[in-house]
């Protein structure tokens, strides 16, 4: 695949996702006239919403809505530093069943919506969603850092790209190392996995980025349901995809990837569907049926980190 190819194939994924954001912005604007006044962005960074109304949140003090039976309640969390603790995560449980220091519990409420405000990767990012939703993250714990400083900051492979006479890549970086190519040149960047993306939240928070790749996917929902939310790799697309896939050498060995490699915000879930900041787009709670992002988030190797203060 040539890179106008993977040009067309991102531009009419993106087309897509703005389409799927302005029908979202239309529901949206009659939704919100039933909560106008209800819900608010608190200088905390979020609220949680779990079946109820959305409450507001101040500086010293979040709140995570907690699903009891029938009976919604609210469980206060007291923090200095604007973002819960891992800690103060442990004891906000989100079920009956909360298993203690660092596990999830084997129930989650029946929805979650956390407050975060969107942010795009373009026209600055091209191949910048991993940085970008990172970015969203770190605003939503309290720790505001812009995307452009991310990308900046973030773990590079410096492997050149060398293609063969058909203009297939041959061999390249590896994005478990760092950064594959730019973010700042539509055709000649890739993208960043997990690992460095961890090392690059550790640096600027030492000790509180949380990998929680290869996890279940209801543990990943347990910290969205806590109030944090959580960054994700799945596809351009939003579902599984058979476009695009391609095999390259790297310094490593061999590694398979797909351009349609995305990362987005997960900020809330329901019954059947998973709800994200999508940096494509700049939208806000966009909509995503729970299986076809399972879909797209296996093959992107079940990949998620979020962030968590030490206790």
């Amino acid at each position: 695949m040539d890179d106008m190819d993977r040009l067309r194939a991102m531009n009419q994924a993106r087309k897509k996702a703005r389409r799927r954001g302005v029908r979202r912005r239309q529901f949206a604007a009659v939704a919100s006239i039933a909560v106008i006044g209800v819900g608010a962005w608190g200088t905390s960074g979020w609220w949680l919403h779990l079946g109820g109304s959305p409450s507001t949140a101040s500086a010293t003090t979040q709140q995570a809505k907690v699903t009891k039976g029938n009976t919604l309640k609210t469980k206060r969390i007291n923090g200095t530093s604007g973002r819960p603790t891992a800690k103060q995560v442990d004891n906000a449980s989100v079920s009956q069943n909360q298993t203690g220091s660092g596990n999830v519990s084997t129930q989650l409420p029946p929805s979650a919506m956390l407050n975060v405000p969107p942010q795009d990767q373009y026209p600055q990012l091209p191949n910048g969603c991993e940085v970008t939703s990172l970015s969203m993250l770190f605003t939503a714990i309290g720790h505001p850092v812009s995307k452009m400083t991310l990308a900046q900051k973030m773990p590079y492979d410096p492997t050149p790209r060398v293609k063969n006479a058909a203009g297939q890549i041959v061999s390249w970086g590896n994005p478990n190392v760092g950064f594959v190519g730019s973010p700042y040149v539509w055709s000649d960047g890739f993208g960043i996995y997990h690992g460095p993306i961890i090392k690059l939240i550790d640096k600027i928070l030492p000790g509180e980025g949380v990998d929680l790749t290869k996890q279940p996917f209801t543990d990943v929902l347990s910290y969205v349901a806590r109030g944090i939310p959580v960054e994700a790799w799945v596809t351009a697309e939003l579902r599984p995809t058979k476009r695009f896939w391609e095999t390259w050498q790297t310094p490593e060995g061999p590694i398979t990837v797909t351009q349609q490699e995305h990362a987005v915000l997960i900020v809330g879930y329901d019954a059947t569907h998973v709800y994200i900041n999508n940096p494509i787009n700049g939208e806000k709670d966009e909509a995503v049926n729970m299986q076809n992002f399972l879909g797209a988030w296996h093959q992107l190797g079940d990949q998620a980190v979020t962030i968590v203060a030490k206790k």
